[in-house]
């Protein structure tokens, strides 16, 4: 059961007394983070509004907003310009190293940059989830890069996504998948900065090759097998803002409700793409339950897919794919579980959506890697 942390009444970032609502009860600031360009001192805004949970839904100190003026933050990096979308990206391929063929090991990765944070909210920090990946694609009649996909690096040379995000229907309707960019935060902004911090460059990073699960099809209406490796042609520099996730393996187990994470770039309640990296909390929804669903809409469940979510206006969706399931351990480490894959619309009450299971995949991961690597 998840802990509500509210109180009714509350005190605005700017001092004043208000009540603790619902971000999409509350106009004022629901309206600032639809806008676009979404400001980064708005976004800090309203990370400082937040005030607890209902259920699954931020809550925020419900106030209007300050005039607030474009400040340049200080940085602690030198501000260098990241490779725009459309520059051509360097594809010379690193040389093969012996660790390209296993996963991060287990003190290396999942590591938590975060501190002792409390998890569940809308709006990520800067340094959250380092491992979170984007992938680009190159449309057969635009030179520019699109975003339209989401992955984790498991290592410096892969990144682990859905088969849907590699191959098939999304090759003709979005391009052939070019680059993969580490490292990101707010897509809008060339250095990343908030509340006085900025992060290193993004990595932009071609891709190597690709490899889905072979038993992948567009032409399953239930997306059985949707995993997908995707090898980087330059290996990935550790930093701060780009780190490993830990994979789970068969070990794991989760009961029904239990809290799990996803994190991206995906549309959010007002049909809108956000720009900045956000985050959600999900419980594990019954995988009969599940089976039940979907069987009415002629999709029939596997014993690798598991499912989250179910409830109203929270739930991963378009320009999620291919992103993380993501749990943390009773050690502090931050393992994904499953890969985002489908759903029946997005956020419909009632409606979980459906993940690729790690754990009944970590074979062939380990075997795609090593055959690869040679």
């Amino acid at each position: 059961m998840r802990l509500l942390i509210v109180s009714d009444t509350c005190k605005t970032p700017l001092g004043r007394t208000s009540q603790c609502i619902s971000l999409y009860d509350c106009p004022q600031l629901l309206t600032a983070f639809e806008e676009r360009p979404l400001r980064s001192d708005v976004v800090s805004f309203l990370r400082q509004s937040q005030c607890g949970f209902e259920g699954y839904v931020p809550r925020v100190c419900c106030g209007p907003l300050p005039d607030l003026m474009p400040q340049r933050p200080t940085s602690t990096v030198r501000p260098t310009q990241r490779p725009r979308p459309d520059t051509n990206i360097n594809s010379n391929v690193d040389p093969v190293f012996p660790e390209d063929s296993n996963l991060a090991p287990r003190d290396q990765c999942g590591i938590d940059t975060n501190g002792d944070r409390i998890y569940g909210g809308q709006f990520t920090e800067l340094d959250e989830f380092p491992w979170m990946a984007l992938l680009g694609y190159k449309p057969n009649t635009n030179p520019r890069l699109t975003y339209q996909c989401g992955g984790v690096l498991i290592n410096r040379r892969y990144v682990l996504t859905a088969a849907h995000c590699v191959i098939g229907s999304i090759e003709t309707a979005v391009g052939k998948l070019s680059t993969v960019r580490l490292g990101e935060y707010d897509l809008q902004t060339d250095v990343d900065c908030s509340d006085g911090l900025c992060a290193d460059p993004v990595q932009e990073i071609a891709v190597q090759s690709a490899y889905p699960n072979p038993g992948f099809s567009d032409q399953n209406i239930n997306r059985k097998d949707d995993i997908a490796l995707v090898r980087l042609s330059k290996r990935a520099t550790y930093s701060y803002y780009v780190q490993p996730i830990c994979l789970a393996d068969n070990s794991l187990r989760l009961d029904v409700g239990t809290d799990v994470y996803v994190a991206g770039w995906g549309n959010t309640l007002g049909g809108k793409s956000s720009p900045v990296k956000l985050k959600l909390a999900l419980p594990l929804f019954s995988k009969s339950q599940c089976v039940q669903k979907y069987r009415s809409l002629q999709a029939e469940l596997t014993s690798g897919q598991l499912c989250a979510g179910g409830v109203f206006a929270e739930d991963a969706c378009r320009g999620d794919s291919g992103g993380p399931l993501m749990r943390k351990s009773p050690s502090g480490i931050w393992q994904s579980i499953a890969i985002v894959s489908f759903g029946n619309g997005c956020g419909r009450d009632g409606w979980p959506g459906v993940y690729t299971s790690v754990p009944s995949y970590l074979s062939w991961i380990q075997q795609t890697m090593r055959s690869s690597n040679v």
